[in-house]
């Protein structure tokens, strides 16, 4: 029986495997011995033990290395494919038959407020305020949270605050505290609010060449499986009527939307 998987499938596994030539089988879906055979290679060659993984942690780590290895930056290879791994996976896939997986990005007009993001750069301007993406700047900052949030990729894990851009902590901080305040706690979790999808991440914009804010560990992405990249306001949970109070709570403390 083939092993389930969460955000990608074992067929995407095996073109990945298939794309460094250590696996030559059909792609079946089928996690049989030659895939797996690929696999050890693969962790081999990155010299990462996977004692105690699952067979589907395993899986997807191998797919990140590789995923990393031709330049799709899917993050951390932990066997959790969370929005990250699977905008990398788009990329990859778009890249095997040549078009673009480039996104459009357009200000959100109807929700932005004219003092948003007062005070605070561009993204031009990113490294004349913060400092070079991916410096000890970038992760100085401590985001606190009101109670634990749940990761989104791996509901058997919570964060109680994670690393920012020391510039940023205080005000990360503070629309939280604020939100928590207004929703209630069980709002707050209702709505989704409380679903971390990632703060500092080194990469480049998804469909794009200019690095991302996340690489100065300035953007948070929260409840990402409901609000992905490629989803316009008539699919994303963010852009709901419900979520309004959620935004001017975020740009009273100088944020802005990204959507």
């Amino acid at each position: 029986m083939a092993t389930k998987l969460r955000g990608m499938s074992v067929a995407d596994v095996q073109g990945l495997l298939a794309s460094t030539g250590y696996y030559r089988g059909a792609i079946d879906g089928d996690d049989g011995p030659a895939t797996w055979a690929a696999v050890g290679i693969i962790e081999r060659n990155a010299g990462q033990g996977r004692d105690g993984w699952s067979r589907a942690r395993r899986l997807i780590a191998a797919a990140q290395v590789v995923l990393a290895a031709q330049g799709h930056e899917p993050g951390f290879a932990g066997g959790y494919a969370g929005a990250n791994t699977q905008e990398a996976l788009t990329a990859w896939r778009s890249a095997q038959v040549d078009v673009s997986a480039s996104v459009e990005r357009a200000p959100a007009a109807a929700v932005m407020a004219p003092t948003a993001g007062a005070g605070w750069p561009l993204q031009r301007d990113m490294e004349g305020f913060f400092g070079p993406a991916g410096g000890p700047a970038c992760t100085n900052g401590r985001c606190e949270l009101p109670f634990p949030f749940l990761i989104d990729w791996n509901d058997g894990e919570r964060v109680t605050g994670f690393r920012c851009h020391e510039k940023v902590a205080a005000r990360l901080t503070a629309i939280f505290a604020d939100a928590a305040q207004h929703f209630g706690e069980a709002e707050f979790r209702r709505l989704r609010l409380d679903r971390w999808g990632g703060c500092f991440n080194h990469r480049r914009m998804r469909g794009g060449e200019a690095l991302s804010v996340h690489a100065w560990g300035a953007a948070v992405d929260l409840d990402p499986s409901r609000n992905q990249l490629r989803w316009g306001v008539d699919r994303a949970a963010f852009a709901r009527p419900e979520y309004a109070p959620w935004w001017r709570i975020v740009m009273a403390r100088g944020a802005v939307p990204a959507g």
